[in-house]
């Protein structure tokens, strides 16, 4: 790395957030911490943290989920956006690159860890308040796996426990609100 260089004007600082859907105990959930110091001490947020100067940004987003939460997603993780309003984070000027990933019908145990007091797969429907924009955050994340399931991604059959039951099915598009009727047959007979 080359030698630091001072800039005349301040910068932003840049920060990776990893949203995950996991299907846990007969329904969709998503993956929270409790924050431990503040801003925002004690309430549920997306697991996350500062991306550091020399690495990349999807490398930073498992970083911190994994020093946050212990969970490792063993595959791919999608880009979902950058969020970057101004005021967002109390700190400072900060710039949040989210991504999103799904991972498959299964226990998937979580502990807090670095600056995470807890971490809890809670409800998508219970998933609310969370600190800092998260809330809305967590809102693109919905729409980018309602978009996976209705466009037949391997990954969204894959999150469903086998073998795949019409209930099951129709409780997952509740959640992520796609109409019942809008269920595809490949996704009944894909599991059944």
């Amino acid at each position: 790395m080359s030698a630091p260089y001072c800039y005349k004007h301040p910068r932003p600082a840049v920060t990776t957030d990893l949203i995950v859907f996991a299907w846990i105990d007969a329904s969709l959930r998503t993956l929270l911490v409790r924050r431990k110091a503040e801003p925002f001490e004690g309430r549920w947020a997306l697991p996350g943290g500062f991306l550091d100067v020399d690495e990349e940004a999807e490398a930073g987003a498992r970083r911190e989920l994994k020093e946050e939460t212990g969970l490792v997603v063993p595959g791919a993780i999608d880009p979902l956006g950058f969020f970057a309003k101004v005021g967002r984070d109390p700190r400072g000027r900060t710039v949040t690159l989210a991504f999103a990933a799904i991972l498959p019908s299964g226990s998937h145990p979580v502990r807090g860890g670095d600056d995470a007091a807890e971490a809890e797969w809670v409800p998508l429907d219970r998933a609310k308040g969370l600190a800092f924009d998260h809330d809305e955050i967590l809102a693109a994340a919905t729409a980018w796996l309602r978009k996976r399931i209705s466009t037949k991604t391997p990954d969204a059959l894959a999150i469903l426990p086998r073998p795949v039951e019409r209930p099951t099915v129709f409780a997952l598009f509740k959640a992520v609100e796609l109409p019942p009727r809008g269920v595809p047959p490949w996704l009944l007979a894909a599991g059944g």
